[in-house]
């Protein structure tokens, strides 16, 4: 052990006495511009968008490291105070690499556009921040350092305070976290141990170095602990990229290189750049060599165009296939369109039939009884009474037409029929007053039935002698109704007795103290009678 030791101190005095060849303002100059370099290349093969940002500010954070240690080695010796508050300074940027490093390995684990910090780094993030300001005010307090001066800084005799161990603690807390995270993806996505050896050695030998230096062996504790610390930084970078543990865009040349596409990549002279593992082009076969510009060159494949021109084959059968289905089904449509409008012409004629068989046998009577008749009186009440069938068969037929596409039938046209009614009916010598109190849209069943009622009533009351009568019409919140009233009368109520199987529980007769009236209700919602 001790000759290991000794020849692990030989090897770093031999690199001592090498670098103190350089002086060393010029190799931090040397290294912040291999810090410039070197980062800008690792944050542009960076896929992840968090690490990428945590990479930049990585630069940064170096920069600003080595501009401290470069003003240090060149300040003017007798500024002890602000020589300390320089050194205090290292603190600040390790904390904040620290943090760095631990949104790294966190980015890696998350999806490529996620580019959020999340609450709990942010936290992180103040803790290391309030960390290094315990550093900064060391001189106040001495709980981080408790330092002797001595006129070679490497000689300066320190101890360690309560507070340097609980940075210490910290900052391995961090590591051990941020590494257990790549850990985890490398598990997660199956990777092989070997891609693991590389960051886990420079992990290693980078703890034995800082356990070294803190223990002040001489071989790590007379060397240059920023310049040796970026060198580690930046390898271990590197190798989780080139070990895929943080996703880079160097995957996706591998992915290109080492796919079967048939790709190749030319530059302008016609030179191959990037060629794929195709497949070999046999001799048989319908191939094609296709051909596409690109920027600085252009890219050539080759087709199979044997199968594309099959399924194009099969697809044209498809298509006429689909054009006769198309053609069939246009004219099943067209005869379907006219079957409806046949059953519905149908329908309407019989329904019409159907309002003239109602009165066809009183068109009959009236019409013998016209041609046996005297002149006079008689005939003129037999016109009067056919001129009143007529004018409730057409408007009847009317009302039916107009409300045959929505069931509704607007209150003007029960208005106008109720109108020419009682107009005919005037002169067979029964006059009507009308009360209406309609409004809007009325359903066809209930203007049929309305109008239906009112002729077969006035037919009758006509035969009963009478001579004038009330109808009203008006709406309730329940529904609609139609109410008729003469003087006290006996055949009302026979009436009911005989058209009630066809209204239903809706006609009934109310006896009033000044006459008998006649109520048809019909129900909104249900329609019920």
């Amino acid at each position: 052990m001790e000759g290991l030791v000794q020849g692990l101190t030989g090897v770093f005095q031999a690199s001592e006495q090498l670098w103190s060849i350089v002086p060393l303002s010029t190799l931090y100059l040397a290294a912040m511009a291999g810090v410039i370099l070197w980062g800008g290349s690792l944050r542009g093969r960076i896929f992840q968008l968090g690490a990428r940002e945590a990479m930049g500010w990585g630069i940064w954070v170096w920069l600003a490291w080595l501009a401290i240690r470069l003003l240090r080695l060149n300040l003017v010796t007798g500024w002890d105070t602000l020589h300390r508050l320089l050194w205090y300074g290292f603190y600040p940027c390790m904390g904040l690499l620290i943090f760095l490093v631990v949104w790294i390995s966190y980015a890696s684990n998350r999806r490529p556009e996620d580019g959020m910090l999340p609450r709990w780094l942010q936290g992180l993030l103040i803790l290391d921040l309030l960390l290094a300001g315990l550093v900064l005010t060391n001189d106040w307090h001495q709980q981080v350092f408790r330092i002797f001066p001595s006129p070679d800084h490497h000689r300066d005799v320190y101890t360690y305070g309560s507070g340097y161990f609980l940075i210490l603690g910290s900052y391995l807390v961090q590591l051990l976290l941020a590494n257990g995270w790549l850990a985890w993806r490398a598990w997660k996505e199956k990777f092989s141990l070997l891609n693991l050896w590389a960051p886990l050695t420079i992990l290693l030998l980078y703890g034995g170095y800082i356990a070294g230096y803190i223990l002040r062996v001489p071989c790590c504790f007379r060397t240059e602990f920023v310049l040796r610390t970026a060198v580690f930084g930046f390898l271990w970078m590197e190798s989780l990229l080139r070990c895929r543990l943080l996703p880079g865009n160097s995957q996706y040349r591998d992915c290109f290189l080492h796919s079967r596409l048939g790709l190749t990549i030319l530059d302008r002279q016609g030179r191959t750049v990037y060629q794929c593992q195709q497949l070999p082009v046999p001799p048989e076969g319908d191939w094609q060599r296709r051909t596409m510009p690109i920027s600085g060159g252009q890219v050539v494949w080759y087709q199979d165009m044997g199968e594309l021109r099959q399924k194009k084959k099969k697809l044209e059968l498809t298509a006429q296939t689909l054009q006769r289905v198309y053609r069939l089904r246009r004219n099943w449509e067209k005869i379907r369109r006219e079957r409806i409008h046949q059953q519905t012409r149908q329908r309407i004629y019989e329904e019409v039939e159907g309002i003239l068989q109602s009165k066809g046998s009183l068109f009959l009577q009236y019409a013998r009884a016209l041609e046996q008749a005297q002149p006079g009186e008689g005939a003129r009440q037999m016109v009067a009474r056919l001129n009143v069938l007529a004018c409730y068969l057409k408007k009847e037929c009317v009302l039916l037409l107009r409300g045959r596409e929505d069931n509704s039938l607007p209150v003007r046209e029960l208005q106008l029929a109720v109108r020419e009614l009682c107009h005919y009916l005037e002169r067979t010598g029964l006059k009507t007053l009308v009360d209406d109190r309609l409004e809007g849209q009325l359903p066809v069943t209930t203007a049929l039935a309305f109008f239906q009622l009112l002729e077969e009533a006035s037919e009758e009351a006509v035969r009963q002698g009478e001579s004038s009568q009330i109808c009203c019409f008006k709406e309730s919140e329940k529904g609609w109704e139609l109410s008729l009233l003469w003087d006290p009368r006996p055949w009302v109520r026979e009436f009911v007795a005989q058209h009630q199987s066809r209204y239903g529980r809706g006609l009934f007769c109310r006896e009033l103290e000044y006459g008998s009236s006649l109520v048809l209700q019909h129900q909104k919602g249900d329609g019920s009678w």
